[in-house]
């Protein structure tokens, strides 16, 4: 039986690959993926938050090192709420393409547009065969209109795909009153 599939411009075996979790933190279970057969690997999402803190901590260390003379070693690399900070992610990216021969796609959780406009190209340098865009955040402010979620959502699209020519495949959550209408802008 022949189950090949594209995915994205990936050609693939078939359509089962592990999804963004956990399993792909690690190289060793990446290969055993791989062995046991999985078409694709999806990495483990990088969060916007990981890389405004990261942004932050070194901003705010660059000038107290700047007041202080201090070295520059002592830079926080990521938080240790998460398995990768940025620069770990893009690494991971780049030994995992070396481990494996099936398509590595890296998984964003993006808020805001103008977060991911050097990250995405990064991604890419690192060696992703494709990015996996989620935008899922809970519209709490009362004032934001559909409208400007929507927007917003579209211009994160936008700045991925500017600065970025890997495939990209864009995960949105269920809370649409016209999911219709968003997909077709």
């Amino acid at each position: 039986m022949n189950l090949t599939t594209n995915y994205l411009g990936l050609q693939l075996k078939h359509p089962i690959m592990p999804g963004a979790s956990p399993l792909t933190n690690r190289l060793g279970i990446i290969r055993e993926l791989e062995d046991a057969g999985a078409a694709a690997i999806v990495l483990a999402s990088l969060f916007e938050e990981q890389v405004r803190l990261t942004q932050s901590e070194r901003l705010k260390l660059e000038n107290r090192h700047a007041e202080t003379d201090a070295h520059e070693d002592s830079l926080i690399e990521g938080s240790d709420a998460y398995a990768f900070g940025p620069d770990e992610y893009l690494e991971h990216i780049y030994r995992a393409k070396l481990a494996v021969d099936i398509p590595v796609i890296a998984s964003l959780n993006a808020r805001t547009p103008t977060t991911w406009v050097d990250f995405a190209r990064s991604v890419q340098q690192a060696g992703a065969d494709a990015i996996e865009l989620n935008l899922y955040f809970l519209p709490t402010d009362p004032d934001t209109t559909a409208a400007e979620i929507e927007t917003r959502m579209l211009e994160i699209v936008t700045s991925v795909r500017e600065t970025s020519s890997l495939p990209l495949a864009v995960k949105l959550s269920p809370f649409f009153s016209s999911i219709a209408h968003l997909a077709q802008r």
